[in-house]
């Protein structure tokens, strides 16, 4: 028997052992092949989103890269450390460290092969399926089949020096270690697990640091929060299950002895792993959850804009042409509409970092009866009114709201408040506070504005009302308000980049709709990112399970000697293996609760919880299949001995 076919029939002995190991590595490369299938069809960038799409694309494929590479590094470290014994033996007879490690290097190349051709041809398999989704999910025309030479070309020479460069890295793991330790292997005794209390404050200390500096610096907070999870699964877990001990009353009911003394050294040995699992599912569920909240915001942002077009007048003489372009593209297809003409200027409140819009109070009432919004009364001269926009974020920062007298700083101007209104629209074009003002006093302050930079000067615009249009529904794809806001949106774009105008031209249709787009190509990356990370987090665990079934499976044979009974061996074994799969969801769960409710305003995102919750809801129903069928194998093995 030649050596490559030693290493072939090691591999074929111990496939249960490879099985996760290795399917999760045909499952990275059959997601990074399908997105390099996509990266590659001929018919991408003759789409409009298309230049976006591929860009999305290939971040996600650097993203995959790098966790593949992080995933096979940390598992052929577990599975050299878990293979002691076989090279004990080997060494006792006669094989050398070089044998040995061109053993592991053969090995890793046998499985990293196997993967890539099961990726590959799974990702063949699934091509049409994944090219039909991957186009409706993201505006597209039909995507049809194709050659992917460069997608299979770049897919095996991406993983082949992958599994190359780590193969070869984890050579330099493999260290001669005394014969009886290699040998022993899995068997040593285990030393008590101990945790450090001034360790365990200091993890506190950094969780307690993160959440603080959320609002401050998101890499600061993401850095001390990260590392006070870390102290969290290696000390802090260890020394609540030592506190547990201390409860004899408790402990000496049942089974309970038995998980919970068990418990303490699987999570001592399990850290790193759970640890991981809790960033990736953290960061998994802040982007899911993150997506479908902007797409919510999205939504309320279209039912509370009245306008269903506006121009932007930045240059007065390119107006008339705006205005004949949009005209056309609205009486071509018919449709009915009322446009009004309306000033504002923008200012800063003093002592605060609010931006404010400065309307007359006969524009406000014009735009307000077509909105069917609040009117203001009578004002006087210093009185103001102040309408806040129909957005949730705008309505929970109350910033200067509480104030009854302000002063503007552009034009020094003293107002007292006199009311304020929160009407379901946003009757302002720019979607922001504002405060309405007398006319003549309106009229003053653009006197003194008139000598100010362009960046102070007053802004123009022209809203369009369209009653067919504003039924208080999101229009669907193919709706005549996305098509023509779209083609509006881009003929505005090539009127200012040809120099024809220097206004802009925005369609609540058209917003909408391309935000929407957006996001639902960075869910659909996502989707696979996460199902990426999920899975091979299940393996991470399942290889962990399996490497201590053999000392599990002594235990409990012991301990059904002396009268353990099954059942009372199946709840302490279930109890164990959903603490190490469910406990990283849980606090996964609350981090991304703390820290989207802390960040959610910056971004102008609205509540999260509801979207929190499902995305949660999602990643347990996930991890409960696994949890399932990992319990059931490991449950079923160790019954077989029990006496």
């Amino acid at each position: 028997m030649s050596f490559p076919q030693f290493a072939f029939n090691n591999v074929k002995r111990n496939a249960r052992a490879y099985f996760a190991y290795y399917l999760s590595s045909s499952f990275m490369v059959m997601v990074f092949f399908t997105y390099a299938l996509f990266i590659f069809h001929p018919d991408i960038n003759k789409t409009e989103l298309g230049h976006t799409t591929m860009l999305v694309m290939l971040i996600m494929e650097y993203i995959i890269y790098i966790f593949s590479f992080l995933f096979v590094l940390y598992s052929i470290g577990a599975f050299l450390k878990a293979r002691n014994k076989e090279f004990g033996i080997l060494t006792i007879l006669g094989a050398e460290q070089g044998q040995i490690s061109r053993l592991v290097f053969i090995e890793n190349m046998i499985i990293g092969a196997s993967s890539i051709v099961t990726g590959i041809g799974s990702g063949l398999i699934l091509s049409k399926l994944f090219l039909l989704l991957s186009a409706k999910v993201v505006g597209m025309e039909k995507l049809g089949l194709y050659l992917p030479v460069k997608a299979v070309l770049l897919t095996v020479a991406a993983f082949s020096l992958l599994f190359i460069a780590i193969s070869a890295f984890t050579l330099i793991l493999i260290r001669r270690n005394h014969v009886l330790h290699l040998l022993q292997g899995s068997n040593r005794p285990k030393t008590e697990p101990k945790a450090s209390i001034l360790i365990s404050l200091f993890g506190i200390a950094l969780l307690a640091a993160g959440y603080m500096s959320l609002r401050v610096n998101l890499v600061l907070a993401a850095v001390t929060g990260i590392a006070g999870t870390y102290f969290f699964f290696t000390q802090i877990t260890v020394l609540v299950m030592r506190l547990l001990k201390r409860s004899r009353r408790w402990v000496w009911k049942g089974t309970n002895l038995i998980w919970i003394s068990e418990m303490a050294y699987k999570m001592k040995d399990n850290a790193r792993v759970l640890f991981m699992v809790t960033v990736v599912t953290a960061i998994s569920c802040m982007s899911v959850a993150f997506v479908m909240s902007i797409n919510e915001t999205n939504k309320d942002n279209y039912r509370a804009n009245p306008y269903a077009i506006r121009l932007s007048v930045y240059d007065d003489t390119s107006v008339k042409g705006d205005l004949a372009l949009i005209d056309q593209s609205l009486s071509r297809q018919g449709i009915t509409y009322q446009t009004i003409r309306t000033e504002q200027y923008f200012s800063v409140v003093e002592d605060r970092t609010s931006s404010v819009s400065v309307m007359p109070r006969s524009m406000y009432n014009q735009l307000a009866e077509a909105a069917g919004a609040p009117k203001v009364g009578k004002l006087d001269y210093h009185q103001a009114v102040h309408v806040i926009p129909a957005t949730e974020v705008s309505r929970e920062r109350p910033d200067w709201y509480d104030l009854r007298k302000i002063t503007l700083r552009d034009t020094k101007a003293e107002l007292d408040i006199t009311d304020t209104i929160k009407p379901d629209v946003n009757v302002s074009p720019t979607v922001s506070d504002m405060l309405v003002i007398s006319d003549d006093e309106y009229h003053v302050h653009k006197k003194l504005l008139s000598s100010e930079p362009k960046s102070n000067r007053i802004q123009g615009s022209v809203v369009y009302m369209i009653p067919e249009w504003s039924t208080g529904t999101v229009p669907a794809e193919g709706d005549p308000e996305i098509s023509i806001g779209m083609k509006l949106k881009q003929e505005g774009i090539d009127r200012e980049l040809s120099g024809q105008s220097e206004n802009i031209i925005s369609a609540r249709g058209g917003d909408y709709y391309s935000l929407r787009q957006s996001f639902a190509m960075m869910s659909f990356a996502g989707i696979f990112i996460t199902a990426v990370l999920s899975i091979s987090s299940a393996s991470f665990l399942y290889f962990k399970l399996h490497h201590e079934l053999t000392q599990d499976q002594r235990m409990y044979q012991s301990m059904s000697k002396i009268g353990l009974k099954i059942q009372e061996m199946s709840r302490a074994a279930t109890l164990q293996i959903a603490a190490l799969f469910f406990v990283p969801i849980v606090v996964s769960v609350i981090q991304t609760l703390v820290v989207l409710n802390a960040v959610r305003k910056d971004f102008g995102v609205g509540e999260v919880n509801s979207s929190v919750l499902l995305a949660s809801i999602a990643f347990v129903i996930v991890q409960m299949v696994y949890f399932l069928i990992v319990r059931s194998r490991y449950v079923h093995k160790l019954k077989r001995v029990m006496v």
